[in-house]
């Protein structure tokens, strides 16, 4: 195997150097997912109550809400949504974590809600069959 990384190295630096960059970025990317995965996936993660330092992406992961739910309920911006922490959001709307927290979840509520009215309702289940003569008990 060495060799043949020799081989490419004196033949193609280039696209070499590419491939090893481009599977740098993969391992880097794909374990950062892997990570947020697990770490979002554990009950203990879900729902939390808002502390001051969390940002609006992760109480839209917490709470599993789209970014626009989020900033609409924190009335800010596609531009500040990286800058700014709620507990920054909460004193400028002038109200406490605990208010904040009560529209996300009451955000969390109708939203739930209106993904429920845009489903088709499921198909109802075809009857049963009717037993054979033969499994029947009676007269």
């Amino acid at each position: 195997m060495l060799k043949a990384l020799r081989y490419f190295w004196k033949e193609q630096p280039i696209a070499l150097s590419v491939f090893v960059l481009a599977l740098v970025l993969l391992v880097f990317f794909g374990v950062r997912f892997v990570d947020r995965f697990l770490y979002f996936h554990d009950p203990a993660h879900r729902n939390q109550a808002l502390e001051p330092w969390m940002t609006p992406r992760y109480v839209g992961m917490s709470y599993e809400l789209p970014r626009e739910v989020i900033f609409d309920v924190m009335g800010i911006g596609d531009t500040e949504g990286r800058r700014v922490h709620v507990g920054e959001i909460a004193a400028r709307m002038g109200i406490s974590l605990n208010e904040l927290e009560a529209r996300v979840r009451k955000a969390k509520v109708e939203f739930i809600e209106q993904q429920k009215q845009q489903q088709p309702p499921k198909p109802p289940k075809p009857p049963k069959p009717p037993k054979p003569a033969a499994e029947r008990k009676g007269p």
